[in-house]
């Protein structure tokens, strides 16, 4: 095999252009795997380390990755590159439920200019202002009252909503709006 490769390499002038040099190895195939392997580690790690050392960076170029626990059951899918790789954050939903104690007192108009909401009740601008379109009472989160006011409030429209101050199936169409 030998002959007809020198045989074949004097018919090529350049030879050194036709083919890239034949290196004779060594080592046994599992140390050529393990030395390739760790050459391209060394080669990715030295590409993420700037990635990695600035904070502005976003995480997909920071390597963040799950790390696996000590007595943690190992499933395989575990080693599936989704799994190991953080995915991005996940979009940050509106709260399900209204402020906390300090912020609604702060936030709370009623609270604040001690207006009590079922006095107001045949008030259709303020009322309307705390119904949907659709006529339903506004969610706490939303109206970010304390729970007591939301509690009135919810009382008080209903109550104009029976005495016909604003319409039971819609918000009040105000002239100016």
């Amino acid at each position: 095999m030998l002959s007809l490769f020198r045989a074949f390499a004097r018919q090529c002038p350049h030879s050194r252009a036709c083919f890239p040099p034949v290196s004779r190895s060594l080592h046994s195939p599992l140390q050529n795997d393990q030395i390739h392997l760790s050459t391209i580690l060394d080669e990715l790690s030295e590409a993420s380390a700037p990635a990695a050392s600035n904070p502005n960076a976003p995480w997909m170029q920071q390597g963040v990755r799950r790390r696996f626990d000590h007595k943690l059951f190992i499933r395989p899918h575990y080693f599936s590159h989704d799994h190991r790789f953080k995915g991005p954050p996940p979009f940050s939903k509106r709260p399900l439920i209204g402020p906390g104690k300090k912020k609604a007192k702060r936030q709370d108009v009623f609270y604040r200019l001690g207006i009590d909401p079922l006095q107001e009740a045949s008030n259709d601008v303020l009322m309307s202002s705390f119904v949907t379109e659709m006529g339903k009472i506004k969610h706490r989160a939303e109206t970010g009252l304390t729970t007591k006011t939301q509690r009135r409030l919810g009382k008080a429209i209903r109550r104009a909503k029976m005495m016909g101050v604003i319409p039971v199936l819609s918000s009040a169409r105000l002239p100016w709006n």
